[in-house]
C-alpha cells in the first residue's frame, strides 16, 4: 500500500527505522510502506512538520517516550550515563573517590558534555584521548547530555546522563551484551584540586576538585560508578520506575 501523503511517508519510514515501531504504527508496517513507495519511484517533498529529526529520537529517548537503543539507519541513539556523583570504590587500587555532586549536577557540566567523545574502553597507553588513541576507539558521541529527574532500574538524580549517536555496529551489539557499563575520564589541576587521605585499613580517599576537562567516555564491562552492583550504565529497554 502506498503511502497517501508526504506525512503519511514520513510516519512509514520513522517506523520502519524504530525498533517496536513508532507512534503507534508497527516496525512491519513502516518497512512495507516504505517498500512500496521506494518500489513506486514517490518522492514526496513538502510538508516538513512531521519530520522526525535525530533530535526529535534522542529527546523522545531522554523522556522516556521512546525505549533505549533506537536504530535509525546505520547510526544507533543509546541512553547512557557519563558519570555519577558522591563516593564510590576502585577496588584494583583499594581507592575510595568522592565526586561533589555540585560540580556535575549543573547546567554547565551539561554544555561541557555536548559531543563528549564515546570510546570502547579506556586508552591502554595513557588516560586522556590522543589522535592515535581517538582513532581505534571513538564509536560516538554525546549529543544530548541531562540530568535524571526521577530515579528508575537504570537512572538516578544523582547522576548525569546522555544520549548518544554510536555509528559501530559491533560496539551496539555488545554494549546490548556484555559491555552494560560506562566510565568517565576527567582531568584535574594536579594537587591544587584533589585531596588525599589514608582510612585506618590503608585505602586512599580521593576527595575530587572540580574537572578542568572532560576528556571522554568509555564503554566498558564493569564502570566505578555502578557502585559495586550490577553493570547498568547503559539504559536498554523500557523505563521502569522505583
Amino acid at each position: 500500500m502506498p503511502s497517501k501523503s508526504p506525512a503519511q511517508h514520513r510516519l512509514m519510514e520513522a517506523a520502519a527505522h524504530t525498533p517496536g515501531g513508532y507512534d503507534g504504527v508497527p516496525q512491519k508496517v513502516g518497512k512495507e510502506f516504505v517498500a512500496h513507495d521506494e518500489g513506486e519511484g514517490q518522492a514526496f517533498q513538502g510538508d516538513d512538520a512531521n519530520v522526525v529529526t535525530e533530535t526529535d529520537i534522542a529527546k523522545g529517548i531522554r523522556d522516556g517516550l521512546l525505549e533505549s537503543p533506537q536504530r535509525v539507519g546505520d547510526i544507533w541513539f543509546f541512553d547512557l550515563r557519563i558519570t555519577g556523583t558522591g563516593i564510590s570504590y576502585r577496588p584494583s587500587v583499594r581507592e575510595y573517590v568522592f565526586r561533589p555532586p555540585e560540580y556535575y549536577l549543573n547546567d554547565e557540566f551539561l554544555e561541557r558534555c555536548q559531543g563528549l567523545p564515546v570510546i570502547f574502553d579506556h586508552p591502554e597507553k595513557k588516560d586522556a584521548l590522543d589522535t592515535e588513541e581517538y582513532r581505534q576507539r571513538s564509536i560516538g558521541a554525546i549529543v544530548l547530555p541531562y540530568i535524571p529527574d526521577a530515579e528508575d532500574d537504570f537512572h538516578s538524580p544523582s547522576e548525569v546522563w546522555g544520549i548518544a549517536r554510536i555509528y559501530d555496529d559491533d560496539a551496539a551489539q555488545l554494549m546490548l551484551t556484555s559491555f552494560r557499563s560506562t566510565s568517565p575520564h576527567a582531568g584535574f589541576d594536579a594537587e591544587s584540586s584533589t585531596k588525599e587521605v589514608r582510612t585506618e585499613d590503608g585505602d586512599k580517599l580521593l576527595i575530587e576538585g572540580k574537572p578542568r576537562f572532560i576528556d571522554h567516555v568509555a564503554v566498558c564491562d564493569v564502570g566505578v560508578w555502578d557502585k559495586g552492583g550490577t553493570p547498568r550504565g547503559i539504559a536498554t529497554g523500557k523505563r521502569v520506575t522505583k
